[in-house]
């Protein structure tokens, strides 16, 4: 028997759920510091959920957070893909359907999150797609 695989012989966990929220509170508490309202956070749809709703100057804004702890899969950007982003538009059109939200513009953006080291590297990318 080989063991655990290294990851968690080396006291790491493998939980992408933990992960994901830990990206969002760090994309939420970015966005909160620049002066965004958050509407939403995990809005569930049958297609997926839409990670953060936040709202700025009359914009609705849909924001998608990736984050990585490396490089090794590329920069978490890129996770963001055109398959990503037609989802996104998807699940945004069943949530202005379902909620009626009053806004002017609407917005995606997506947080990208980097974690080396001590503190995480963010990138925010405004009207993404």
């Amino acid at each position: 028997m080989p063991g655990p695989p290294p990851e968690l012989r080396r006291g790491r966990k493998l939980n992408n759920r933990s992960t994901g929220e830990r990206g969002e509170k760090i994309a939420r508490r970015f966005l909160e510091d620049r002066g965004y309202s958050i509407v939403e956070q995990n809005y569930r749809t049958r297609h997926g959920e839409l990670d953060i709703i936040a709202r700025k100057d009359g914009t609705l804004v849909i924001v998608e957070v990736k984050l990585r702890r490396t490089t090794g899969f590329g920069d978490p950007l890129e996770a963001v893909t055109p398959r990503k982003r037609r989802t996104i538009r998807s699940m945004t059109e069943e949530y202005l359907s379902e909620k009626s939200p009053d806004f002017h513009t609407l917005r995606f953006d997506a947080i990208g999150i980097l974690l080396r080291g001590g503190r995480p590297r963010i990138t925010h990318v405004q009207d993404a797609f």
